[in-house]
């Protein structure tokens, strides 16, 4: 007699990849298969367990392997999805740029409070974002902050028409300005007007640092929004020097910076004339995000 095959409901498959991918040492293994399972089946996590006892076709589990196949790999769930979620905002996502982190929704809430509490009465606050890969800064300040206007740089021409893609989806690309330029190479007076905060998530990890960073972070997303090359502190340097160039008189710098860097960062931004420096730290109580005001050398 031919053996039947088995047939696979999404609960089995649920049961089997978390129990095949925790043995394989990945974390967030339940929460993985959910989300490749929902891929596949186009629904969403709790709409599986609605139909927990539907039957996979044969084409649903062949694409299902495949995307899982991509996980194994140490792919990105983010990369596999093609998207992720930052503050509240679905962003598409791939290898043009840096997947938006939970902790960078820190330095996105610390600067839309900040345009809220203080330059709510302005016509308009203009806002630098220093090296916007996706564009999840820049869309977020742009969306919740009402009177804004944002110029967003990086020097990729690939993450700029990623982010100008997530600007056009998000409804956002009319507040928005893109422009590819090195910000390290960028003369002072590049911009007709002074700005009133500046924003960056620049490439902080230590080149000393990069061969021990995970597999998944390592292998797939770019290293030059990850490094500078250097010691890391390139970025919080330039942007030090550049500042009371860049900014209105007593405009804002705010920079989210690695594990250990808060207080360096501090210090170089005091060094250049920085004031009134707050550091705030994330949900895992890292000191995350450093604050500053400089002081102009512009005549606004």
């Amino acid at each position: 007699m031919p053996v039947e095959e088995k047939v696979w409901t999404v609960i089995d498959i649920i049961r089997w990849g978390t129990g095949y991918l925790a043995e394989k040492g990945f974390d967030e293994a339940r929460l993985t298969v959910e989300l490749l399972l929902g891929e596949t089946l186009g629904v969403k996590r709790f709409d599986l367990y609605v139909k927990h006892d539907q039957p996979l076709k044969k084409s649903e589990l062949d694409q299902f392997k495949v995307l899982l196949k991509r996980r194994l790999s140490h792919e990105p769930v983010q990369y596999i999805l093609g998207k992720t979620n930052f503050y509240s905002i679905e962003l598409k996502v791939d290898k043009r740029a840096l997947i938006p982190r939970p902790e960078t929704e820190i330095l996105a809430e610390a600067v839309i409070e900040h345009c809220r509490t203080f330059l709510s009465q302005k016509d308009v606050v203009r806002v630098l974002d220093v090296g916007t890969g996706s564009g999840c800064l820049a869309i977020a300040v742009a969306k919740f902050v009402k009177n804004s206007s944002v110029v967003a740089i990086d020097k990729s021409a690939a993450a700029i028409e990623l982010a100008k893609e997530n600007a056009r989806g998000t409804g956002t690309e009319e507040k928005i300005t893109f422009v590819q330029s090195d910000f390290l190479k960028l003369e002072n007076n590049v911009f007709e007007t002074g700005f009133d905060v500046i924003i960056s998530n620049p490439p902080y990890i230590p080149e000393s640092e990069l061969a021990s960073l995970a597999q998944d972070i390592r292998d797939f997303e770019p290293v030059d929004a990850l490094s500078d090359g250097r010691d890391g502190m390139t970025f919080f340097r330039k942007i030090s020097e550049a500042a009371p160039m860049l900014l209105r008189d007593g405009g804002w710098v705010f920079v989210e910076t690695a594990y250990g860097q808060a207080k360096d960062v501090a210090r170089i931004f005091s060094e250049n004339g920085g004031t009134e420096l707050l550091v705030k730290k994330d949900l895992s109580n890292i000191e995350r995000v450093v604050r500053s005001r400089f002081f102009s050398s512009r005549h606004d």
